[in-house]
C-alpha cells in the first residue's frame, strides 16, 4: 500500500512576528506615559472624577491591548495538526479540537478556539501579515484552507484499537 504524500506545512503567521509584538509593547508603554503626562498637566483643574474616568479608561484600553498582543503567537498547519511554535517546544494541536477561526481585530489578528483546553488556554490569536489590510485576500485564502483543513480532519472516522484506554 502506498502512503500519502507529505503534505507541506504552512505558516499562517507573518516572518516579523517579533518586531509587531515589541513595537506593540512599545506604543502600549509610550501611551501609558502619554496618559499620565496629560494627566499631571490636568491636576490643576477642577474635574477630578473626568480626570481619573479617562485614564482609567485608556489604562483599561491598554491593558486588552497588552493582554492580546502577549497572546499573539507563531502558527503553523498541515493537514491533521495545529503547530503552535514556541521558543523552547511546539504544541501540536489536533485540527478536531478547533472550534473556530475569527477575525479579532481590523489589523488583522486572528483568534482560534479549541473544543478543549490546551497547554496555552482555550484560544490562541495569531497574525497572518503586518499589512493585513492591504493583503487580506490572499491571507484569508489560506485561513480558508486551514478550515477546509478543519472540516476534512472532524469528518475523517479515527480507529481505535478495542482495548484501548480512552481518557
Amino acid at each position: 500500500m502506498q502512503e500519502k504524500p507529505k503534505v507541506r506545512i504552512k505558516s499562517l503567521s507573518t516572518r516579523f512576528l517579533n518586531l509587531y509584538k515589541a513595537s506593540g509593547y512599545v506604543m502600549i508603554v509610550g501611551l501609558g506615559v502619554l496618559v499620565f503626562y496629560f494627566l499631571f498637566q490636568e491636576r490643576n483643574g477642577d474635574d477630578y472624577f473626568g480626570m481619573l474616568f479617562r485614564s482609567g479608561y485608556v489604562a483599561w484600553l491598554g491593558y486588552l491591548w497588552w493582554k492580546l498582543n502577549s497572546n499573539v503567537r507563531r502558527v503553523e498547519f498541515d493537514d491533521e495538526f495545529l503547530y503552535v511554535i514556541l521558543q523552547k517546544q511546539d504544541i501540536v494541536i489536533p485540527l478536531e479540537n478547533i472550534k473556530d477561526i475569527n477575525l479579532k481585530t481590523l489589523g488583522g489578528v486572528y483568534r482560534v478556539d479549541f473544543y478543549h483546553a490546551e497547554q496555552l488556554g482555550d484560544r490562541i490569536y495569531f497574525k497572518p501579515s503586518l499589512l493585513y489590510p492591504f493583503n487580506s485576500k490572499k491571507k484569508d485564502q489560506l485561513v480558508n484552507v486551514l478550515w477546509s483543513n478543519i472540516e476534512k480532519a472532524k469528518r475523517k472516522v479515527q480507529n481505535f484499537q478495542r482495548n484501548a484506554l480512552h481518557s
